[in-house]
């Protein structure tokens, strides 16, 4: 299937890799306003060249499009390319506003075409495994999140629509996103004009409580979500090769208890084994790539992506009205 790339920046660059690396894609062509960025991407592939978008998206050849321009032009570059009859892969955020997402889903639909949503850690392989083996986890209480790095500080999004999109996406597929309640802290560095800190606790309807932390101020870089369940436990740390911990660990509280030594005996606590399952080792972006391949060969709509988009974007949209 020949694709086009649009937009070769930090994204992009991985994306083209990528795009390359799949034996099911042929990278047809790049598209760049920097000239300087297209005679990088020359040094490295051979594709055709267009002198604008339209002509590009003229192109029969072409199926598909990558797009990983600007956050601000991913509804405007999204909307010519659906137009054309092109399924569209597009970075995180989809749109910076729910009715461009709204609108591009619909023409998608309208015209029979795949678009997706570069949640990328939803089709990584540790998000997989906790997904396929929730239901061990009992119910699940609650869900904190880290994700704090140095940078990069951005102009187009502010912190919660560079990172913390990530854990809601990821939150959304594993247990929904569903907010009955929500407070957060957002705050800007200095003059930078977008906020560089957030902190954002949730009330799911299904009574899950989510914490997430995100800032572009920290000299460490932390990857961290903890998914806390009444049977298990899980650490999921990006920065490290074992990417899932397991910890069989937590409360017990007794119906029965002496009225003596309360808490001492209502309150009980379990400490097991902690497992640190074995996961293949595949990058999220290929698998994310490669499934957006195969929903347009099966003619089929990407699993939850649809609301798994809407959901993320109202969460961002409320998140930020109300830090």
């Amino acid at each position: 299937m020949k694709v086009a790339l649009i937009g070769y920046g930090y994204w992009g660059i991985n994306l083209a890799k990528t795009i390359v690396a799949n034996d099911r894609l042929e990278l047809y062509s790049i598209f760049d306003l920097s000239l300087d960025r297209l005679e990088e991407a020359r040094k490295l592939y051979a594709f055709k060249e267009f002198r604008n978008l339209k002509d590009l998206l003229g192109d029969e050849n072409i199926e598909a499009v990558f797009i990983a321009t600007p956050p601000q032009t991913h509804f405007s570059v999204g909307l010519q390319a659906l137009n054309a009859q092109k399924h569209t892969f597009i970075e995180k955020p989809y749109t910076t506003n729910l009715s461009e997402a709204y609108q591009l889903l619909e023409i998608a639909d309208k015209n029979n075409l795949i678009t997706m949503a570069d949640h990328v850690f939803v089709y990584s392989e540790p998000v997989k495994y906790l997904k396929k083996n929730l239901s061990k986890f009992g119910d699940i209480i609650y869900i904190n999140a880290r994700r704090i790095n140095l940078g990069l500080f951005q102009s187009a999004v502010d912190v919660l629509w560079d990172l913390a999109v990530h854990d809601l996406s990821i939150i959304e597929y594993l247990v929904g996103l569903d907010i009955k309640r929500a407070s957060a802290f957002i705050k800007k560095y200095g003059t930078f004009p977008n906020n560089a800190f957030g902190d954002v606790n949730l009330e799911l309807a299904n009574g899950v409580l989510v914490g997430i932390n995100v800032s572009w101020l920290s000299p460490v870089k932390i990857r961290e979500m903890i998914i806390g369940g009444t049977n298990l436990t899980a650490l999921y740390d990006d920065t490290k090769n074992d990417k899932i911990r397991l910890y069989n660990a937590g409360v017990i509280l007794n119906e029965e208890f002496g009225k003596a030594k309360l808490y001492e005996k209502m309150v009980q606590y379990r400490y097991g084994e902690e497992e640190t399952p074995k996961l293949l080792n595949k990058m999220s972006l290929s698998n994310s790539v490669d499934y957006f391949v195969s929903c347009i060969m099966d003619k089929q709509k990407p699993r939850e992506n649809h609301q798994g988009i809407i959901s993320v974007i109202q969460a961002l949209e409320l998140i930020s009205k109300i830090g």
